[in-house]
């Protein structure tokens, strides 16, 4: 039987959700048919209507968003746009630095905390002219503990983490766009609770300098959106702009969406997540993929590929190898931080950094080969198809406060590959995603086959 929302925005209909999207209005604004301050005004009044319930704003930076719209109008007017951003309302998830605006971190440690820069993603944002609506509630630090965010279309129900603000504004239709950070599910997780668009770009293609980071080899900028086009958009011009990491190459492909491309193979991966998942999500999954395979699609599993099975037992170790690189990576600032105030730090914060005491150097070290050896059947295996499927979650948000399991998105993290969330599935009435991933540095190749599939699911 359905799961009936107690409050929110109702329930999820997948080929009606309540997300916008912003690319498709530029031509509006550049015709006066419309103007960034009334697009604003719209978000706003969503806001308004439905932030009490949901609770996915850490700070509302209302009155000077206002006055970034005006510019931005303005700017139109003239025929004069700063960027493909200009005028877009951005909400930015509370790990990352604003020069105007705390940063929190979710950490009474930081209350207070107002940053004299602005992260090097939100520096750029606002050099091309995003209106920056505000600050989105995190977890703790981006670890364990849930947060006061509430899933948009059930209140009951979690958002997921540690991007819950961002991703519940997003999905309740607040914003066309957001970011969050990922290090294990923070982006894809949310994203397939809230109904959104997310992408945990390769790593280091976008640039991270000014955001919180507790796992310096897994962190990424994460974005959020109510399209696949708007997701692609923002993750393109931060690269462009800010680069990606130091060191790193940033993001490859063009400035705007690639077109939709029909994918010829696809491998179906069960992951590690895969006994954890109900069986409604397992036959909706199912269903889906049924309808990709009379598309025309090639699809393979782990019975059909000796690689693809020996993929799925070494990576079904997920959860163990992301544990080791996480608790030992975190040890730097957060042991500092435990002897600062212990108190200021949550119980299940405190347990992991307190795990990962008991870590050496050589378990680390056996960790890092480990990986290494991941990425050479990751790179060999999608060399020979155009994504990999699986499951963004086991399930649609569970009822209750806890941010859910992040077993199918660990693997993901710990490789490095680009992951998108698609928002294309319904389970219980609640959005649930499918997860793609695709060869590092293939980013926009696996986002044309995104676009494919999003249409040829919700048409």
């Amino acid at each position: 039987m359905a799961v009936q929302p107690a409050t929110g925005i109702g329930k999820y209909d997948v080929k009606s959700p309540k997300l916008v999207s912003f690319h498709d209005k530029r031509e509006e604004f550049l015709t006066g048919t419309d103007t960034p301050r009334d697009y604003l005004e719209r978000c706003i009044n969503v806001i308004e209507e439905s932030n009490d319930d949901i609770k996915a704003w850490a700070f509302r930076n209302t009155d000077k968003a206002r006055e970034m719209a005006d510019k931005s109008t303005k700017r139109y007017v003239d025929g004069n746009p700063l960027s493909i951003v200009d005028g877009m309302p951005i909400g930015i998830k509370d790990l990352i630095e604003t020069s105007d605006m705390p940063t929190e971190y979710n950490c009474e440690l930081f209350r207070g905390n107002q940053p004299i820069r602005d992260a090097a993603s939100v520096y750029f944002l606002r050099q091309g002219g995003a209106v920056l609506l505000g600050k989105t509630v995190t977890v703790t630090l981006g670890g364990g503990d849930p947060s006061m965010t509430r899933n948009p279309y059930d209140t009951q129900r979690t958002p997921g983490g540690s991007s819950s603000g961002t991703c519940a504004a997003v999905g309740a239709g607040m914003i066309p766009a957001g970011l969050g950070t990922h290090a294990r599910g923070s982006t894809i997780r949310p994203a397939s609770f809230c109904g959104n668009y997310g992408l945990k770009a390769t790593f280091g293609a976008l640039n991270r300098q000014g955001g919180f980071s507790a796992a310096e080899t897994m962190d990424h900028l994460g974005i959020l959106a109510g399209s696949i086009e708007d997701m692609w958009i923002i993750a393109r011009y931060i690269s462009e702009t800010a680069g990606g990491d130091p060191g790193h190459p940033g993001l490859y492909g063009g400035p705007t969406p690639p077109p939709a491309k029909k994918p010829e193979r696809l491998i179906i991966l069960e992951t590690a997540g895969w006994n954890e998942t109900d069986g409604t999500s397992r036959e909706v999954f199912n269903d889906a993929i049924g309808k990709l395979s009379d598309a025309g699609c090639e699809i393979y599993t782990r019975k059909d590929d000796p690689a693809i099975e020996a993929y799925e037992v070494e990576t079904s170790h997920s959860p163990e190898l992301w544990r080791q690189l996480y608790r030992f990576e975190m040890r730097f600032p957060m042991y500092q931080y435990l002897e600062y105030d212990a108190d200021k730090i949550p119980p299940r914060l405190k347990a992991g950094i307190q795990e990962g005491a008991g870590l050496t150097q050589a378990e680390y070290r056996a960790a890092l080969s480990r990986r290494a050896y991941w990425r050479e059947m990751h790179d060999a295996l999608t060399r020979r198809c155009d994504a990999m499927i699986t499951l963004s979650s086991p399930g649609p948000g569970p009822v209750g406060m806890d941010q859910g399991s992040a077993i199918y998105n660990e693997a993901s993290s710990i490789i490095g590959m680009p992951a998108i969330s698609l928002p294309v599935l319904t389970v219980e009435d609640m959005p649930l995603g499918m997860q793609l991933m695709g060869r590092v540095h293939c980013d926009e190749a696996l986002t044309a086959v995104g676009r494919w599939i999003s249409k040829k699911l919700v048409q």
